[in-house]
């Protein structure tokens, strides 16, 4: 990995209690369960799996929106994991967040103007027709414009592009050093998706922001990242240059995921898939060992008993998987 680290997250965990009942011992969802990554200045990542793999909890647990059950999260050579007060300001106002939904994610009584000032009221920035200029540019960012047909609008009276355009520039208007995107494009249609993702890392670019694009969809993270991550019930599993781990997937449940991106040819579509069998584990009881072993054609009985290690098998390219490990 080029650049110095921004972020660097060590051991992280998030786990949940699961109430049953008044009576009943709560049960604990290890969503996210000892995950280790760096993250350069401005470069852009693709946190990639399953839905229920934790993708979202670890993006909002980085965010500090999930308090961390254990691990540390070191932002800018600051443990900001016990972050409070106005500290946790600080990291606040040094980072973002694009949401899933956009018409969720937008309250419906506020126009656009008034969405995009309130960041820079909560942490006093400008004076009132500085907040202007800024809002006016953002939106001109997102390519929203003539922008006074789009700031005195509603939620309502845009298109789900359009809003999402409106969320991005919601999470870069006080210019966070970095920004998850969490799934940014699921619910748009097809027609606006690669529009968004290629605003999305035009503006990364331009502006220097590390990003986490968290995607189940492998096949939009080329228009966006230089590395992805691989992430299974609640492990990430590989970690390599994007074109290498398309090119070249080392964890079977990565060949998994490669092998299911739709092929457009028609004659590539008669073959048969080797889609491994089954579901992703229950994250409220996981298997011992690795926790893709009881889908994986290649497991070993190393693999039953005991949890992989991280190899790095290339420079850059790491895996957890007892294939590429000294058992």
């Amino acid at each position: 990995m080029a650049g110095e680290a921004l972020l660097r997250v060590e051991n992280l965990s998030k786990w949940f209690e699961v109430r049953r009942g008044l009576l009943a011992p709560p049960l604990t969802l290890r969503a996210v369960d000892g995950v280790n990554f760096e993250l350069a200045r401005g470069e852009a990542v693709s946190l990639v799996g399953e839905s229920g793999s934790g993708k979202t909890t670890l993006g909002k647990t980085v965010l500090r929106l999930y308090e961390p059950t254990s691990g540390r999260i070191v932002f800018k050579g600051k443990d900001v994991t016990k972050l409070d007060g106005k500290e946790l300001l600080w990291y606040r106002r040094e980072t973002g967040l694009v949401q899933q939904d956009p018409y969720g994610a937008m309250p419906s009584f506020m126009t656009v103007y008034r969405i995009l000032e309130e960041p820079l009221i909560i942490h006093k920035v400008g004076t009132r027709e500085e907040r202007r200029e800024m809002v006016f540019k953002a939106l001109e960012e997102v390519r929203l414009t003539p922008v006074e047909d789009f700031a005195f609008k509603y939620p309502h009276m845009l298109s789900g592009g359009q809003l999402q355009r409106v969320a991005i520039a919601r999470a870069l208007i006080l210019r966070p050093s970095f920004v998850v995107a969490d799934e940014p494009v699921s619910m748009l249609d097809a027609s606006v998706r690669v529009e968004i993702l290629t605003l999305m890392r035009e503006l990364q670019e331009k502006l220097g922001i590390s990003f986490i694009y968290i995607t189940h969809d492998l096949s939009t993270t080329r228009y966006f990242s230089e590395r992805i991550f691989i992430m299974y019930a609640g492990h990430i599993v590989e970690k390599a240059p994007s074109k290498e781990l398309v090119r070249e997937p080392l964890h079977p449940y990565s060949q998994a995921l490669i092998n299911a991106i739709p092929d457009p040819d028609p004659e590539n579509r008669k073959r048969l898939r080797n889609v491994p069998p089954g579901e992703p584990p229950s994250l409220i009881n996981p298997p011992p060992g690795c926790r893709f072993h009881p889908r994986c054609p290649y497991a070993m009985d190393v693999c039953r008993r005991q949890e992989p290690p991280e190899v790095e098998v290339k420079s850059g390219h790491v895996v957890k998987c007892w294939l590429y490990a000294k058992g």
